[in-house]
């Protein structure tokens, strides 16, 4: 065993934590995954900082919340002085290097846009460095408008070259109408040349190379999926049956307690209303309403499809540490940026809302010899918490009074049943128009809103599926949770603060 452990930080895009076996699910088979919370600790109430990717991804990596780190919304990029946890570990020694998608920048362009600080892709995404990894293989995109980067020329490179099938694979075909934000579609892409796939088999190649380097390595996994559009391999056999799949958690005048932008996205009139302005962050709405029963349950079972597929590479990254005799010194993080609505409440994919099905997200944690006893826990743990307990467990210097997360190592060793009274989720979806802030307490859920009268109030002991908005009638609760809100952002102005808009 090396003296610092090497580090695995896996991520997938857009995942529920319904989604997992070892979650209760009951139509979904994740044995991989559910091996890994077997022999790690499963959090069964881990939050997200933000509902959607960027901001998400940005507080995983550097421990800091969106509004310290600067990548505020989809189209920002993360500064590049905002140290991450590759540029903490790079400096103590670490190799580092990044498969998959990371989505630290935006997608699909090469030039420089000075309001969104665009990333000059060119060879970074293919060879880096990176944002303190030294090397890179990167994917930009989802399903069939993701062949990018590394792993778009690998595709090609694997077809010889055949442009006219290249395109032919970026192709889709919806199955379902109406069009809406969960719709399946099928996916011509052999699963063999499927990202889920080729990012295991990128990063099994990474550990065969370094495994035996005596050098300990930091190593990212970005699976693409199970993002929309929800794009399933025609060949793809280890499907989830629709009929097994419940239909979407949806109350006709269940929105009309909530603030008005809640409606409006149900309705796909959000971005001509008064509270979206030029940085949109919701993704295809649809009206649950004008979707019909097959086509709901079609589009969510192609949804945890996908879900198995990443779990099959799950089980071969897992056996490949076993192979190589690395599993004991590894630590392995396995998590998503945020989650997914899936119809429920009326509404598809994801945007400025923090129900528990976007903001509550999968995280199992596995450590070496002597770091994680197995264990489940419900206790609150955010995003920021990542980065300081893989510090800790490599020996780092002391950054604990730079970041805003804090270690997790006593629960992880059985030391402690909780750190932390409450997380904090943060959204910009324009800075003129729509901010929000929510304090989570092992009982209750309290978003503010900028500027707004409108808030949001939740008993989640007794009202768990946030039907009643008690925020007009809960005086008592608001301002028990609101001083959590003011207590963060004062000992967010005692450290050095980073204003992410103007």
């Amino acid at each position: 065993m090396t003296e610092r452990p090497n580090v695995i930080v896996i991520t997938t895009d857009q995942q529920r934590l319904d989604s997992l076996s070892c979650m209760g699910s009951q139509f979904v088979r994740t044995p991989n995954l559910d091996r890994l919370a077997r022999e790690g600790v499963l959090f069964r109430r881990a939050y997200c900082t933000n509902p959607v990717c960027t901001p998400s991804r940005a507080s995983i990596f550097s421990g800091l919340q969106v509004s310290r780190h600067g990548a505020w919304n989809v189209g920002t990029k993360i500064p590049e002085d905002v140290p991450l946890l590759s540029h903490h570990l790079h400096a103590l020694g670490y190799r580092t290097h990044a498969v998959g998608k990371m989505h630290f920048h935006p997608f699909g362009t090469t030039e420089s846009e000075e309001s969104l600080g665009r990333w000059n892709a060119g060879e970074h995404l293919t060879r880096g460095p990176y944002y303190g990894f030294e090397t890179v293989e990167l994917a930009c995109g989802h399903a069939t408008y993701g062949m990018t980067g590394a792993y778009g020329d690998w595709v090609l490179e694997s077809i010889g070259g055949d442009r006219v099938l290249f395109d032919r694979y970026r192709e889709r075909r919806p199955l379902t109408e109406p069009l809406f934000g969960g719709n399946a579609h099928d996916f011509e892409l052999p699963t063999r040349l499927h990202n889920s796939v080729w990012t295991a088999d990128r990063a099994c190649d990474f550990l065969r190379e370094n495994a035996s380097a005596g050098r300990p390595f930091l190593l990212a996994i970005g699976f693409e999926d199970p993002h929309h559009p929800h794009a399933v391999p025609t060949d793809y056999e280890n499907r989830v049956d629709p009929a097994s799949v419940p239909l979407p958690d949806y109350e006709p005048g269940e929105l009309d307690d909530k603030p008005p932008h809640f409606a409006a996205n149900r309705d796909n009139s959000l971005d001509e209303s008064e509270f979206r302005g030029e940085y949109p962050v919701a993704g295809a709405a649809g009206n649950y309403e004008g979707v019909t029963e097959e086509a709901a349950r079609l589009g969510r079972a192609h949804y945890y499809t996908l879900v198995q597929l990443i779990d099959e590479q799950m089980g071969r990254i897992m056996d490949c540490l076993d192979e190589l005799d690395i599993r004991e010194s590894t630590i392995v993080v396995f998590t998503t940026d945020h989650g997914e609505l899936l119809g429920d409440h009326g509404m598809w994919c994801k945007g400025p809302f923090h129900y528990e099905e976007l903001v509550k997200v999968p995280l199992i944690v596995r450590g070496p010899a002597g770091f994680a006893e197995p264990a489940v826990t419900d206790a609150l743990v955010s995003h920021v918490d990542l980065v300081p307990t893989i510090l800790a467990a490599a020996v780092a210097p002391p950054t604990a009074d730079r970041l805003d997360g804090v270690d997790l190592g006593p629960l992880l060793r059985g030391e402690r049943e909780a750190v932390r009274d409450h997380v904090l989720i943060e959204c910009v979806d324009d800075p003129a128009r729509l901010r929000l802030k929510t304090v989570v307490t092992p009982e209750a859920k309290c978003t503010w809103y900028a500027d707004r009268e409108f808030g949001e109030l939740y008993d989640l002991q007794n009202d768990p599926g946030e039907k009643v908005n008690r925020w007009d009638d809960g005086a008592a609760e608001r301002q028990r949770h609101l001083p959590l809100l003011l207590r963060d952002l004062e000992r967010n102005e005692r450290r050095v603060r980073r204003w992410c808009y103007a």
